[in-house]
């Protein structure tokens, strides 16, 4: 029944007095019409039924997407679903994930910042990627200027300590300035013990800070996130909107490094941000002049660590294993990586660059280290101990010709020869030689016990030989040949 028929029965029958019989016939309705309107002390209300919203087929799809990912944000949806053909607005789509969505019962506390005041940073976990046949797990670095909400993101491998300092300077780069103050958490490489106002930092990280137009290091209280929840919320940002959804998009971790590289400039950095109602590109202006100017020279954020060539002429960094020159095996050298860039230093010098492997357990040979190696071979090669041991002189050459004509194993009388020259001097050793030559007796033996003869004769003392633990570490040391006569002479003068 019509609102307007209910109030005109009305009418006729309290104010015109008119019977039911009378009332139906003139507004040829029924008398049941009649009675059952007088019978309404109220105007009868007319349900329609509801308009179909345009969402209504695209609502299984965004349930399910909302249940395999709450936290889904409503711009990667209406991405999804567009797909498929919906054309409506943005507005309705959000109305209905408020209803659908699992509530949140965290709250944080809002900070007003002032233009070039502060960057907050953080790590947030993005799950594991597969580096050729191990799994390694990828984190996001991210940075915001809290006053125009700028945000700077890269995906790493590693939080370690060097890594964070390089996510750093290149977000100051991107900034193209230094806040006055930089946010932490209580990050290991920027916090050593403690929290907040008491919080003991990193000598490094205070090193950067510094460096950087002496940033102010700012860490937050335990437990407390809201103390840098700008960050918090770019973390999530980057979590719903630049990843969630792009699973099959994002499988090895150059897909992460060219996500980073698209999506702040043409998504996060010209959105209307929710919280200041301005693209964040478009406020960054108002603050660009107020930071401060970047060095003229990066810092140096490298690792670099002091390492051990092992007898097979390789350097370990992260579990793998780099090759250098064979000629460099057991020495100490100085090894230096970045992101992308292993190499390795002799003396400044450097002597082996590689690029860095993100596996586990691997061996990284290059060609011209192996074809060295392989020309040396396990050992010195015979040829080149009897070339060291020709250019002693004729007499050695001599004494070698003769050392083969006989059952020995000539290398090893010429090598114990070579070590008598490093202990007793060349001149004593090759007039030892010459006698050996003229008994025709060639024996290293025999050579050391001429060499002892004459210095007993000269009652000179025997020299005692060094005998390290670690043979590198003499091996390492550049001498000149001895001369053992400048002794013999000290002595014989008396003076």
């Amino acid at each position: 029944m019509r609102p307007a028929l209910w109030a005109e029965i009305h009418r006729l029958h309290e104010i015109e007095k008119l019977s039911n019989r009378a009332i139906a016939r003139r507004l040829h309705a029924s008398r049941d019409t009649v009675a059952a309107a007088l019978k309404l002390h109220d105007p009868p209300r007319q349900s329609r039924p509801p308009r179909p919203s345009i969402l209504e087929p695209f609502k299984p799809q965004i349930r399910h997407l909302i249940e395999k990912t709450p936290e889904l944000s409503a711009v990667r949806v209406l991405e999804e679903i567009s797909k498929n053909g919906y054309t409506g607005r943005l507005t309705v789509l959000r109305d209905y994930l408020r209803e659908i969505r699992p509530s949140r019962s965290r709250v944080y506390q809002e900070v007003d910042y002032a233009p070039a005041q502060a960057m907050q940073v953080d790590w947030g976990y993005c799950g594991t990627v597969r580096v050729v046949d191990v799994l390694r797990k990828v984190w996001a670095f991210v940075a915001v200027l809290c006053y125009s909400r700028l945000i700077y993101i890269e995906f790493k491998l590693s939080q370690s300590k060097e890594t964070f300092y390089r996510c750093v300077v290149r977000a100051l780069e991107f900034f193209k300035g230094c806040p006055h103050s930089i946010i932490v958490d209580n990050l290991k490489p920027a916090v050593l013990e403690g929290s907040g106002r008491l919080a003991r930092f990193h000598p490094e990280f205070e090193a950067l800070c510094a460096y950087y137009s002496r940033m102010k290091p700012l860490a937050c209280e335990r437990a407390d996130p809201e103390t840098k929840g700008v960050v918090e919320a770019g973390v999530r940002y980057v979590k719903r909107n630049a990843l969630a959804g792009r699973e099959d998009e994002l499988n090895t971790i150059e897909d992460y490094e060219r996500l980073a590289a698209y999506w702040p400039e043409k998504v996060a950095n010209v959105r209307i941000h929710d919280t200041t109602g301005e693209r964040p590109i478009d406020r960054f202006e108002k603050e660009r002049a107020l930071l401060r100017p970047l060095p003229a020279l990066r810092y140096d954020t490298d690792d670099s660590v002091l390492v051990v060539c092992n007898s097979h002429a390789r350097v370990c960094f992260d579990t793998n294993r780099y090759s250098v020159p064979p000629e460099f095996a057991r020495k100490h050298l100085v090894l230096r990586a970045n992101d992308h860039c292993v190499w390795v230093l002799h003396g400044g010098t450097e002597i082996a660059r590689h690029r860095r492997c993100y596996q586990k357990r691997q061996i990284i040979v290059d060609p011209q280290h192996r074809q060295a190696a392989l020309a040396r071979g396990k050992r010195s090669p015979a040829r080149e101990i009897e070339a060291r041991f020709d250019e002693l002189g004729p007499e050695a050459k001599a004494f070698r010709i003769e050392l083969l004509k006989s059952p020995l194993k000539p290398i090893v009388h010429l090598r114990r020869i070579l070590d008598l020259v490093r202990l007793y001097g060349k001149t004593e050793v090759l007039s030892a030689i010459a006698r050996a030559l003229e008994y025709r007796t060639c024996d290293a033996s025999y050579v050391k016990n001429l060499i002892d003869q004459g210095r007993r004769r000269r009652q000179l003392p025997s020299p005692t030989p060094l005998c390290p633990e670690r043979q590198e570490l003499i091996e390492e040391v550049q001498i000149e040949e001895p001369d053992p006569s400048i002794y013999d002479r000290l002595l014989t003068e008396g003076e």
